[in-house]
């Protein structure tokens, strides 16, 4: 089981601005996820998935967004519903899929 997280799922907005590197990073984890699922699909039972936590309230986070408030930003704790899933028996038909955290 492969459970990466992706954040992004390809939106670049102009929020986006000044943190290049951090996007790119994101890009690649999300098409690396979809090229090993293309990959080990037929020939293996090892299943590949993205989440996307979306904003979390992250000190990383307050310092990109200062005027944004925390608060209206789950923290890490209220997102782990998605990451319990994938890693859960009720995911076992589950590959190849981008999850948003705040949808669990």
């Amino acid at each position: 089981m492969s459970i990466n997280s992706c954040n992004l799922r390809g939106d670049v907005s102009p929020d986006s601005k000044g943190f290049a590197g951090l996007v790119i990073s994101k890009f690649a984890t999300e098409a690396m996820m979809q090229i090993l699922f293309d990959e080990l699909q037929n020939t293996t039972s090892i299943r590949v998935n993205c989440i996307n936590p979306g904003a979390v309230r992250t000190k990383m986070r307050e310092s990109a967004y200062p005027a944004e408030n925390p608060e209206s930003n789950p923290s890490a704790i209220e997102i782990m519903n998605a990451y319990l899933y994938l890693m859960s028996d009720l995911s076992k038909d589950i590959s190849g899929q981008s999850i948003d955290a705040q949808a669990h």
